[in-house]
């Protein structure tokens, strides 16, 4: 029996220990040494890890072992780092990452890992490594795995990137590339923090420089990322990429106008999420009050041909108990309706019909959508605002959206139905018995061949699985 399974092929044996526990692997590679590469192959694979507390992640072993054994770092396929160390965050410096405790035993492999490359800033790097800055870790281990297509980077993990920045420009951006070129990497998320924890950080540090290398990945198929607003927005490369593999982006932090700059780089894009964000501790020349749909009409159009899923979300820092923060819109709503090709627009309330329906661009759904969608979701995002008054006012937007199914499916045939995602009110919260046009739209959409819901939406924690 030990003959037959040793001489099976290795495709077929994979297959069969994919499904033993990761003890059994272990197990496995002390039966017999001509089982070693195959069970290095499947443990190394999926490297995933979660940061907490106090203790150190294991980040350092790991790194120890494929350096001294290069051939392991072959086999790696996803690596997933979690980590939001929220009481650190309380205690200390919100700015930086957690430091780990380091040994020079430990590191000396690492130093010398980092010593034999050429680029310039292997001395900072090195002294990084020295005081336990997880950045320079994480950029070491980028450095050291060819064969990645999974990368997902917690909170702890990026929200100090100087170092990952370097290794992913040394070898996308610069010539010739001082690193191996992440040909398989297809699916990218450095997506973090929270921000009522870290808007120091965005005080001093711009982290844009570190994650548009990104975008120049060969074979890129989704990124997730914060990306925030520096005074001056430069591609980090000889030219600005055009990626013919992105299809999946999701973006937060980045603001109308950079938001354009880098839509202008995604010429096959299918499927964008995006959060309008503001907060009055953000000082700069993209953090405004204001939801520009000029711009972000502008914005969009490097993508109205090939974009088929739109989700814009909307929040805003509330300054204290008394005092909301303002927000204004400035420009038409019918932005949306230039995207042609788009299936599925979610959208907060404000940007299709304003804060009231005294705004004075407010308009019929039919002059707002594009005539090819299928559904749209409608969300209480930016709720919380002073001038938000739809509570108040639902009758008329339901009166609005009433007229529209009237129309049937004259503007937009191929319509499917029409949600109301609830994030900060309840469905008690909106008068659905006592008010005749919700009633009148619960009847008529069925009989024009549509869904219509109202949905509370509870918030879930970001994970690697979390894609669109």
């Amino acid at each position: 029996m030990a003959s037959l399974l040793l001489s099976s092929r290795s495709e077929i044996l994979s297959v069969i220990f994919a499904h033993l526990e990761p003890t059994d692997h272990l197990a496995l590679g002390l039966t017999h040494r001509n089982l070693h590469p195959l069970v290095d192959s499947i443990l190394y694979s999926r490297i995933e890890w979660e940061w907490k507390g106090p203790w150190n992640p294991l980040i350092i072993r790991f790194l120890r072992s494929i350096t001294q054994r290069p051939q392991l770092a072959q086999y790696v396929k996803v690596v997933i780092l979690k980590g939001s160390n929220v009481e650190y965050h309380l205690r200390g410096d919100r700015s930086q990452s957690p430091k780990i405790a380091v040994t020079e035993d430990d590191l000396k492999p690492l130093i010398e890992c980092v010593a034999r490359t050429n680029v310039s800033y292997r001395g900072e790097w090195i002294q990084e490594l020295r005081s336990g800055t997880i950045d320079a870790f994480v950029a070491l281990l980028l450095s050291q795995v060819p064969r990645l297509n999974t990368l997902y980077l917690g909170e702890d993990f990026t929200l100090q990137s100087l170092f990952v920045g370097r290794v992913l420009r040394s070898s996308l951006c610069a010539k010739g590339g001082y690193f191996h070129s992440f040909q398989n990497l297809r699916e990218v998320s450095m997506s973090y923090f929270h921000f009522e924890f870290d808007k120091e950080h965005f005080r001093t540090t711009r982290n844009t420089a570190d994650v548009l290398p990104l975008f120049y990945l060969p074979t890129v198929e989704r990124i997730r990322a914060v990306i925030d607003n520096p005074a001056s927005f430069e591609w980090p490369g000889a030219c600005i990429p055009a990626s013919q593999s992105l299809r999946l982006l999701d973006l937060t932090m980045v603001r109308e106008g950079n938001l354009g700059k880098i839509l202008s780089a995604t010429p096959k894009l299918k499927s964008l999420t995006w959060d309008w964000y503001y907060s009055p501790d953000l000082h700069d020349d993209f953090h405004s009050d204001i939801i520009d749909l000029d711009q972000l009409a502008t914005d969009l159009n490097h993508v109205r041909e090939t974009l088929t899923y739109l989700r814009i979300s909307a929040s805003t820092d509330v300054v204290d108990l008394v005092r909301l923060p303002d927000a204004h819109i400035k420009g038409p709503f019918t932005l949306f309706s230039r995207l042609t090709r788009l299936k599925t627009l979610e959208v907060p309330i404000p940007f299709l019909f304003g804060f009231s329906k005294s705004d004075p661009n407010i308009l019929g759904l039919e002059k707002l959508l594009p005539t090819g969608l299928e559904w749209l979701h409608l969300t209480d995002d930016l709720s919380y605002h002073s001038d938000w008054n739809w509570l108040r006012e639902i009758d008329y937007l339901l009166s609005v959206i009433s007229s529209w199914f009237l129309q049937g499916k004259r503007f937009t045939p191929y319509l499917r139905g029409v949600r109301f995602m609830l994030k900060n009110t309840l469905a008690d919260d909106w008068p659905q018995e006592a008010s005749p046009n919700f009633i009148d739209v619960g009847i008529q959409a069925p009989q024009a061949g549509l869904q219509f819901e109202v949905i509370e939406v509870l918030p879930s924690p970001e994970s690697p699985d979390s894609w669109n």
